[in-house]
C-alpha cells in the first residue's frame, strides 16, 4: 500500500532531496577547501616568514659586501696616490670619492625587512663604514692640498678600522644565521603541527564520508531500486503494482507519481490502446495547422480571380497558392502515415522521389549558390517501397551535402544521378565540399554520431539506411569524384516494372496549377444558393463567403454554434457549412442540437474540418462521408461539393 505524505509543505520542502544533496555539497565543499585553506594559512605563514627573513639577511650580507668592497677599493687607490712622486691627478681623487659615495649608501630595503636582532648589528655595521669612509674623504681631501705626508697617516687610522669593521661583519653575519635558524625551527614545529591536524581532518572526512554515502543509500538508491523493480513489473503487463513511498521528498513524490501512472493505466488499458491519445494530440494539431493553410488558399485564389492583377502579382499569387497545396499535402500525409499502421508499398520510379525531394529543398541552392547538375535515367525501372520515405532518404542526404557545401567558396556543385544497375537501380548524391573524414567515415552511419554540432541530432543518416535496408537497398558512401561526399543508394527493381498510376503520394506529385477562380460578376452554378458557413475564425470565412458570393450564392457568416442557431431562428439556408473545432458550441454540438431541434436544418450541415477523428467520437451521429470536406478544400472545389450536395437534396 501507498504510505501517504502527510508531512506539512513547509517540512517537506526543507526535507526534500534537492536541499538534502544541496547540504551535503555545500558541506562537503566547505570541509574539502577548508583544509587548503587551513594548510595555507598555517604552513605559509610560517614559510612566508622564513622566505622574508632569508631575503632580507642575504640582501643585508650583499649589500655590506659591495660597500666593504667600495671601501677596500677607494683606500687602495688613496694609498697609491699618496705613495706616488708626482701629484693625483683630479680623475683619480674623483674616482676615489665615487667609490665613498657608494660605501655611504647603504640599501635601506633589507634593513627595513630585517629581524629587528640583525638591525641592531647592522646599525654598529653601519657605524664603522661611516668611520671608516669619514677618514678616507679626509685623506682625499688632503691629497687635492698636496699634503701627502697627512694623507698617509690619515690612510694608516683608516687601515686600523678594518679590524673593527670585520668583527662587526661578522656579528651581522651570525645575527643573520640565528634569525634564519629561529624562522627554520617555526616551519618545522608548524609542520609537525599540521600532519597532526591533517591525519585528523581525513579520519572525520572519511567518517563524514560513511555517513554520507548511507544517507544517499537510504533516501536515493533504496528507493530507486524498489521503483526500478517496479517499472520491471510493469513492463511486464502488472498494472497492479505499487512502490512504498519512504518520504515526502522527490524520490517520494516519484514514487507517488508512479503509483498514480499505474492506477491511471489500469483504468484507461480497458478504454484505448497506448497510441489513441497521440491520435487526438494529432487530429488537433492538424486543425490548427490546416486552419490556416486554408485562409491563405482561400486569398490567393480570390486574389487569382481578379482579371486586372498584375503578371507579376499574379505568378507571385500562385506560388502561394502551390505552397499551401504543398503544405496541405505534406500534413495529410503525416496523417496518413499515423493513422496507418502498415506502410504505403507500391511501385515507385525514383526519378519522381528525387525531383519531389529537390523541390522540397530547392530554396536552398539559389540562397547558397549552389549548382545542381546530374542525369537521372529517363527508362530507370520501378522499385518497391514507400514513396514518403524514401523522399525522406533523399531529402536528407540533400540537406547534408547542401550543409557541406556552405562551408566552402564557389563554385558549389551538387550532383544527382541514377541508372540502372544489375538487378537493381541505383542513384548518387554527390558534392564537391571538404568531404568526410576517415575517423568520422567510420561511424558515420551509427546513432548520434553527427558533424554539424549542436545543429545535428546524428539520426539523419542512420534513419535513412535503415529505411532503405528495409525496401531491401542499401545506403553507402563513396569516394567522390571530386573530392567531396558521395551517397549511393541502391533498391532491387520491383516485380511489376511499370510504375503503377498514381502510386506516388501527393507530397511527391508536382502540384499543379490551382484552378483560377472565374472572374467577378461571372453567373456561377450556386445562383439563389443560400449558404451560412460557421467558422470561428474570420480569415477563412470572409474569403469563403467572398467566393461563394462571386458564384451567386447568398452567405451568411456565424462565428460558432450559437450564434449560429441564433441566425437559423429568423433565416432560412440551403447548406450550412460547419467547422468541428469551435469555441463555445462545436460543429458536433452544432449537429447534435438541430438533430433534436429542427431536423431538416440537420441534414443541411456540411462538416468542413481538418479534424475528421471528432465525428468518430461516441455519442456522435454518423454522417455520410460526402458531407465531409478536408481543410484545406480548394475553392473551386467548395463550389462543386456545395453544388453537387443541393443538386443531390
Amino acid at each position: 500500500m501507498t504510505v501517504p505524505l502527510s508531512k506539512p509543505p513547509a517540512v517537506q520542502r526543507w526535507l526534500s532531496l534537492h536541499n538534502s544533496l544541496v547540504l551535503m555539497f555545500v558541506a562537503a565543499a566547505l570541509y574539502a577547501g577548508a583544509l587548503p585553506v587551513y594548510l595555507f594559512v598555517r604552513i605559509g605563514s610560517a614559510a612566508s616568514t622564513l622566505a622574508r627573513h632569508t631575503e632580507a639577511v642575504v640582501a643585508v650580507l650583499e649589500d655590506f659586501e659591495r660597500r666593504s668592497t667600495a671601501l677596500d677599493r677607494a683606500r687602495y687607490l688613496a694609498r697609491v696616490a699618496a705613495e706616488g712622486n708626482q701629484v693625483p691627478a683630479p680623475t683619480s681623487l674623483d674616482q676615489i670619492a665615487a667609490l665613498l659615495h657608494e660605501a655611504a649608501a647603504p640599501d635601506a630595503a633589507p634593513v627595513a625587512a630585517a629581524p629587528p636582532a640583525l638591525r641592531e648589528e647592522i646599525a654598529l655595521a653601519d657605524t664603522q663604514i661611516a668611520r671608516i669612509e669619514t677618514v678616507l674623504q679626509q685623506a682625499v681631501g688632503s691629497l687635492r692640498q698636496g699634503r701627502r705626508a697627512v694623507a698617509a697617516r690619515e690612510l694608516s687610522v683608516a687601515t686600523s678600522l678594518d679590524a673593527t669593521l670585520g668583527e662587526a661583519l661578522q656579528r651581522v653575519s651570525r645575527a643573520g644565521r640565528q634569525s634564519l635558524a629561529g624562522a627554520q625551527a617555526a616551519v618545522q614545529a608548524t609542520g609537525s603541527e599540521v600532519r597532526l591536524d591533517t591525519a585528523l581532518w581525513l579520519v572525520v572526512g572519511l567518517l563524514l564520508t560513511w555517513l554520507g554515502l548511507l544517507v544517499i543509500r537510504r533516501r536515493i538508491l533504496r528507493p530507486l531500486s524498489e521503483l526500478e523493480a517496479g517499472l520491471g513489473r510493469v513492463s511486464e503487463g502488472d498494472l497492479n503494482t505499487q512502490v512504498r513511498v519512504h518520504r515526502p521528498d522527490e524520490v517520494g513524490r516519484l514514487a507517488d507519481h508512479f503509483n498514480e501512472m499505474t492506477r491511471v493505466l489500469r483504468n484507461r488499458a480497458e478504454e484505448q490502446g497506448r497510441f489513441a491519445a497521440a491520435g487526438e494530440l494529432l487530429a488537433g494539431v492538424a486543425h490548427e495547422v490546416n486552419n490556416p493553410l486554408m485562409a491563405i488558399a482561400a486569398h490567393a485564389e480570390n486574389r487569382l480571380a481578379d482579371p486586372g492583377l498584375p503578371p507579376d502579382l499574379r505568378e507571385e499569387t500562385l506560388q502561394v497558392l502551390r505552397q499551401a497545396q504543398r503544405a496541405t499535402k505534406l500534413l495529410r500525409g503525416l496523417l496518413r502515415f499515423v493513422r496507418v499502421a502498415d506502410r504505403q508499398v507500391a511501385s515507385v520510379n525514383l526519378n519522381d522521389v528525387i525531383r519531389g525531394a529537390l523541390d522540397l529543398v530547392s530554396y536552398r541552392f539559389g540562397v547558397d549558390e549552389i549548382t545542381v547538375t546530374g542525369q537521372l535515367d529517363p527508362k530507370l525501372p520501378a522499385v518497391s517501397g514507400d514513396p514518403i520515405r524514401l523522399e525522406q532518404v533523399f531529402v536528407n542526404l540533400l540537406s547534408n551535402a547542401v550543409d557541406a557545401l556552405r562551408g566552402i567558396r564557389p563554385p558549389r556543385t551538387l550532383k544527382v544521378d541514377s541508372w540502372v544497375t544489375d538487378g537493381g537501380v541505383s542513384v548518387s548524391v554527390a558534392d564537391n565540399g571538404s568531404g568526410v573524414a576517415p575517423e568520422v567515415a567510420a561511424r558515420l552511419f551509427r546513432p548520434f554520431a553527427t558533424t554539424k554540432g549542436r545543429r545535428g541530432t546524428g539520426l539523419g543518416l542512420y534513419i535513412s539506411r535503415q529505411i532503405v535496408r528495409e525496401s531491401g537497398g542499401e545506403l553507402n558512401l563513396a569516394p567522390g569524384a571530386a573530392g567531396g561526399a558521395r551517397f549511393v543508394l541502391t533498391l532491387p527493381v520491383a516485380p511489376r516494372p511499370e510504375p503503377a498510376a498514381g502510386s506516388l503520394e501527393p507530397v511527391l506529385a508536382e502540384t499543379a496549377p490551382a484552378a483560377v477562380p472565374a472572374a467577378p460578376g461571372a453567373q456561377g452554378r450556386l445562383a439563389g444558393v443560400r449558404v451560412l458557413i460557421v467558422d470561428d475564425e474570420a480569415a477563412i470565412r470572409r474569403p469563403m463567403a467572398k467566393f461563394l458570393t462571386r458564384r451567386g450564392a447568398q452567405v451568411l457568416e456565424a462565428g460558432d454554434g450559437g450564434e449560429a442557431l441564433a441566425l437559423l431562428e429568423h433565416e432560412s439556408v440551403d447548406v450550412i457549412l460547419a467547422d468541428l473545432r469551435m469555441p463555445r458550441m462545436s460543429g458536433t454540438e452544432l449537429f447534435s442540437t438541430l438533430e433534436v431541434q429542427r431536423p431538416e436544418l440537420a441534414g443541411r450541415v456540411v462538416f468542413l474540418s481538418g479534424d475528421v477523428s471528432q465525428l468518430a467520437e461516441p455519442g456522435n451521429t454518423p454522417v455520410p462521408r460526402e458531407r465531409v470536406l478536408v481543410k484545406p478544400v480548394e475553392l473551386s472545389e467548395l463550389e462543386r461539393r456545395v453544388a453537387e450536395f443541393v443538386s443531390r437534396r
